[in-house]
């Protein structure tokens, strides 16, 4: 068994969320062993709370949504990479918005900023969520098998029709350091040709070139990638905030094919 995990001090950030383009200051700060992770929205009426659990979560156009109506959080898959990512078990996420900023598109400046709050052991004994057969699940272009492990493995395909992109393949074994040196550093991405479909939806409104890979027809547009595959390696980053509802680590090894958070909520 490993000791529960929360931080030493507060720690705020601030910026634009994604989707809603809305400003947003979030607060990690500590919570009492076996909370877990919570989030609680400072700028409604009583500041409620909503559980990072799989049991409030939304099927949401490309993001993760806890709840729904006024209450509703949005876009929260690189907030809770960052926190399962360093193994933090008990937090409170204060936000002033429905949706977290989006910093640079990656969970990199969380786990900076949740670094810098300094995680500690606390106590009671972190749960572990484990496998006794194999699993398998299919939800649209998305498919995912689970076997039992002892830590969790990620071996995560994608395929665009982008020369940029294209087939990427690739395989983690998450711990805090390779988390930190392998993925949270991986941004999110987007095509040119989407921004106008999307924008209609009332998506992407806050995205810019500061917070998104973007890539017209042939390239990628005003940044310099920070791997090759920094694209599957942010969908294997995404998989990992996602797995955070379950409110427990996992142990598993996953293999997911064209991975989506909708894909992801359902394993």
């Amino acid at each position: 068994m490993s000791a529960r995990r929360t931080i030493r001090r507060a720690v705020t950030v601030s910026g634009v969320g994604l989707h809603l383009g809305r400003p947003c200051t979030l607060t990690f700060a500590p919570a009492s062993s076996g909370a877990g992770i919570r989030f609680r929205r400072t700028d409604l009426a009583g500041a409620p709370e909503t559980p990072a659990s799989v049991s409030v979560a939304i099927a949401a156009e490309r993001r993760t949504q806890l709840g729904t109506g006024e209450g509703a959080l949005h876009t929260v898959e690189h907030v809770l990479a960052a926190v399962a990512g360093l193994g933090l078990d008990d937090l409170v996420i204060e936000m002033d918005a429905a949706e977290p900023p989006i910093m640079d598109g990656s969970a990199e400046p969380f786990r900076q900023a949740l670094l810098g709050a300094e995680p500690v052991e606390h106590a009671g004994d972190a749960p572990v969520l484990r496998l006794r057969e194999a699993v398998r699940v299919v939800d649209g272009e998305s498919v995912y098998v689970a076997h039992p492990a002892e830590a969790l493995e990620l071996e995560v395909a994608i395929d665009f029709p982008h020369p940029v992109i294209g087939a990427q393949r690739g395989h983690w074994t998450v711990s805090p350091e390779v988390f930190s040196r392998e993925l949270a550093p991986a941004r999110t991405f987007g095509m040119l040709s989407w921004v106008e479909e999307l924008r209609g939806k009332g998506l992407i409104q806050g995205a810019s070139a500061e917070n998104t890979i973007v890539l017209d027809e042939r390239a990628v547009v005003g940044t310099t990638l920070r791997w090759p595959d920094e694209f599957v390696r942010h969908k294997a980053m995404d998989v990992v905030g996602d797995l955070a509802l379950a409110g427990m680590r996992v142990a598993a090894r996953i293999t997911a094919t064209k991975p989506s958070h909708r894909g992801t909520v359902t394993l």
